[in-house]
């Protein structure tokens, strides 16, 4: 609960949706994204960097513009460019792995990053978890088929029950809707 977190001096609110992490707060937030970083690594995935700021090309390409509607964040540049605040990055990672992912010899490949993200939530709520700011460590897997996609996606859920685990907390796994994002 951010009640909690507010109460033992980790955060601190600073708008609805944003928070500022004191320096207590961002030493154990450093933390766990380390612990997140070894059983990425462990599991085979490798981590990347990628903009925060994207075309918004990409995001009409994929048809997610309109999908994502006014949770995502836009602005234009000087020279009008659009631009989106990237909310999750399938647009970007999927631009990245179609020009370094050259044959079916360079599959499976599982990429991931830590990164901060954004969306114009319209009731920003549930402590850390629907804000407009937040960071979140996302994995994306290329594999050659659904029964590889299988294996990569279970490789990431050992990952997370063992990253759990590590922090003494009791995973329970659950099923969610994709929501715009799609997919099983």
């Amino acid at each position: 609960s951010h009640q909690l977190l507010l109460r033992a001096g980790l955060v601190m609110p600073l708008a609805a949706g944003l928070y500022c992490f004191t320096p207590l707060g961002w030493r154990v937030f450093r933390r766990i994204e380390n612990i997140i970083r070894e059983e990425m690594d462990a599991a085979g995935a490798q981590e990347v960097d990628l903009p925060a700021l994207h075309p918004i090309e990409l995001w009409e390409e994929s048809a997610r513009a309109a999908a994502m509607g006014d949770t995502l964040f836009r602005l234009t540049d000087r020279k009008e460019r659009e631009f989106a605040l990237g909310p999750t990055h399938e647009e970007v990672v999927s631009f990245l792995a179609s020009r370094t992912v050259q044959s079916y010899r360079d599959l499976p490949v599982t990429l991931y990053q830590i990164q901060t993200k954004f969306r114009d939530e319209q009731r920003p709520r549930g402590g850390l978890l629907r804000l407009r700011e937040f960071t979140m460590k996302d994995a994306y897997s290329f594999d050659m088929d659904e029964a590889g996609a299988r294996h990569s996606y279970n490789r990431m859920f050992v990952a997370y029950l063992n990253t759990f685990a590590r922090m003494g907390l009791r995973a329970i796994p659950m099923q969610a809707d994709t929501g715009p994002i799609g997919g099983d």
